[in-house]
């Protein structure tokens, strides 16, 4: 296939080709894997030839590529400038950067939406506390045209049986709470969480209803909030009788115990006042 003149000259080349190839290799092979030939030494290498290594400087010192304890090779964030120090917008030897105004017409490193929907809700909070305190309750709290015994009742309704029967329930429901606070009076420790869940709230509500329908409007403005008024004190005095089992009541709890039944006692007599 070749001439045989040129035969020798073609093998020559060939294993010139070779051994270049190989000592290529073992050059990448041992920067790699340095203990693989120990005889070719990258780190002592001084050319810039890429068939005999990588020149290094006499003092530098060899680091390995990977990361490490000593050389984590994670940058620095803490001592990195910012994108606004890089930008000159703020000065890097300054930490602490007060709050101002935004560009967009925010404050305080809100935007402007949110500061202006914030002041609106503390605005519309404000209103509603002042509502609710200075509010008209519907009837003038000093005027006793509307108390017991000064407004007229209507007899046809109280004389149904079913006025009749809830009245006759009102006083049977006082008449408890009554006995219920003479033990109580006796014995502090006494259990009285009980005799005070025997009450229903929704029949006492249909109670209180029935017997204002009895009453004119303007007077049933009064006697509703005396109505709401013994409902909640009922659910107040339920919770100050409780206590932990097998202790008795501190001096706390007795003071609690003792305002609210004196509290739906009095609240009881303010309704039933009206039907005598």
């Amino acid at each position: 296939l070749y001439p045989t003149d040129r035969l020798p000259t073609f093998r020559m080349t060939s294993l010139k080709n070779i051994a270049a190839t190989v000592v290529v290799g073992a050059a990448c092979v041992h920067g790699f894997a340095p203990a693989a030939l120990p005889s070719l030494s990258l780190r002592s290498a001084h050319t810039c030839s890429p068939l005999t290594g990588l020149k290094m400087q006499d003092s530098e010192e060899f680091k390995p590529l990977i990361p490490t304890k000593e050389n984590p090779m994670a940058p620095d964030y803490a001592r990195e400038p910012t994108q606004f120090e890089r930008q000159g917008l703020v000065d890097s030897g300054k930490s602490d950067i007060e709050p101002i105004a935004s560009l967009d017409g925010g404050f305080g490193g809100l935007t402007r939406r949110e500061t202006i929907g914030t002041a609106g809700a503390a605005g519309a909070g404000l209103v509603g506390v002042l509502w609710a305190v200075t509010r008209n309750p519907g009837y003038d709290p000093k005027d006793t045209s509307r108390d017991a015994g000064a407004v007229a009742v209507d007899a046809e309704i109280m004389g149904t049986a079913e006025a009749k029967a809830s009245l006759k329930s009102l006083q049977a429901t006082k008449a408890k709470l009554a006995g219920l606070y003479d033990g109580f009076k006796a014995d502090n420790n006494v259990a009285l969480s009980e005799g005070l869940q025997s009450f229903s709230i929704v029949a006492l509500r249909n109670d209180l209803n029935l017997l204002t329908t009895a009453l004119d409007e303007d007077t049933q403005i009064k006697t509703d909030r005396i109505s709401r008024v013994i409902i909640q004190d009922l659910v107040e005095l339920d919770q100050a009788v409780k206590v932990k089992k097998d202790m008795g009541r501190t001096p706390k709890k007795v003071a609690a115990t003792t305002k609210w039944f004196e509290q739906t006692t009095t609240d009881f007599d303010r309704f039933l006042a009206y039907f005598k």
